[in-house]
């Protein structure tokens, strides 16, 4: 069969991208370009969140193609072809100013996992599992595996999975750090895009600019990464409709609402 992948848009600044690839959705380069394709569609039509889920029952994304990761090591390096759609899937992913949520409804090994760690937000299904078992194949985690997950769950942790290579539990991934959310199977779709709603009502500046400040203080010495939070905050309250928002918000204060009123925080 061949590789599908479908957009919508299921609630107001919400985009939903639908792969499958069965039996085991096994990532390749077609499959990573026609993602990427895919959110950049979300992007230019104005979503603030993005949601990457699969449509194959029991994979998210087995793991990498070992054909294509085979065929392109087996010429010598001047024959190589330039790194293109899985690199983008990987790079570019967890750069772009959207929210990205990764949605897992049953295994993400190898570059399953990868792509996960990529995005900026995971939720999984309570059968689901990750693994980077790549050190069974004589290789190492290539797509984030190594250095991602170990900025998600800290050396430790992230030594243990690269050298065991079993896979881990849903439910471990969460208690570890490495996901954020696991829910009941068959609610996993809806409780995804929910979360994703409620994420995308809050302003895309100040969505992309909490992300910015996040990733590019990850990299940076803590005196360095508080100057540049510093001047991020500054870019987004400067701005005349943050400006609004932030009076707007005080006068309900001011008026005797408590902060969920306030400021709009949903309750409960």
């Amino acid at each position: 069969m061949p590789i599908t992948v479908n957009v919508s848009q299921p609630a107001d600044g919400v985009g939903l991208v639908v792969f499958t690839d069965p039996p085991k959705n096994f990532g390749t380069p077609e499959l990573a370009a026609k993602i990427i394709a895919a959110r950049d569609e979300l992007l230019a039509a104005g979503c603030r969140v993005w949601v990457l889920a699969s449509d194959t029952p029991g994979y998210f994304i087995c793991h990498w193609s070992l054909n294509s990761i085979a065929d392109r090591f087996s010429v010598p390096p001047t024959e190589r072809a330039v790194p293109g759609a899985p690199r983008a899937a990987f790079e570019d992913i967890g750069w772009g100013p959207m929210i990205s949520i990764a949605v897992n409804n049953g295994q993400a090994w190898g570059g399953g996992s990868e792509l996960s760690w990529a995005c900026d937000l995971r939720i999984a299904a309570e059968s689901a599992t990750y693994g980077q078992p790549e050190v069974a194949l004589g290789i190492i985690p290539g797509g984030g595996g190594t250095t991602r997950l170990a900025k998600l769950i800290g050396p430790v942790r992230c030594m243990e999975l690269i050298l065991d290579g079993r896979p881990m539990t849903a439910q471990r991934a969460l208690d570890i750090g490495a996901i954020n959310k696991v829910v009941p199977d068959d609610k996993l779709r809806e409780e995804a895009i929910a979360w994703a709603a409620h994420i995308a009502q809050w302003p895309a500046w100040a969505l992309d600019a909490c992300k910015r400040s996040l990733k590019d203080g990850m990299d940076l010495p803590m005196e360095a990464a508080r100057r540049n939070e510093q001047q991020i905050f500054a870019q987004a309250a400067q701005r005349e409709d943050a400006i609004e928002i932030m009076r707007a918000a005080q006068a309900k204060y001011d008026a005797g609402a408590d902060s969920f009123d306030a400021i709009g925080i949903p309750r409960g």
